[in-house]
């Protein structure tokens, strides 16, 4: 089977109900999907860096730039390969870093290596 191509989506993370419907957001980490600008709900699959778009209050928007890839074919799921944030109409990346090991992550908490915390980081995207 051919290896499934990149996707650059932009547009609104919304919450999702069982029915890939758009639906009010709690405050756990729900269901999620990037509503694009026609309209078009793609659902994410759920991972820690999928819950940090709605968790991490820094970003300061609901409007992504993600980069996304076909679960499989028969899948309705997306998988998050890269995460941008749009905000007053600039593209930023953002990770997390770990200033004592030098490592990088794209969702908050402790580094995985030295069990410190990691630390945010945002810069326009070149």
């Amino acid at each position: 089977m051919p290896e499934a191509a990149n996707l650059v989506v932009t547009g609104l993370l919304v919450c999702l109900d069982g029915s890939f419907k758009e639906t009010a957001c709690g405050t756990a980490p729900p269901t999620l999907g990037l509503k694009a600008t026609g309209g078009k709900i793609y659902p994410l699959k759920k991972h820690e860096n999928v819950d940090a778009l709605f968790v991490e209050k820094r970003l300061q928007t609901r409007e992504f730039r993600l980069t996304l890839r076909k679960d499989e074919a028969s899948s309705p799921w997306f998988e998050l390969v890269k995460s941008q944030f749009v905000r007053s109409g600039k593209v930023y990346d953002f990770h997390y870093f770990c200033e004592v090991c030098n490592i990088t992550t794209h969702a908050p908490g402790i580094c995985l290596c030295c069990s410190e915390e990691t630390e945010y980081r945002e810069s326009l995207a070149e």
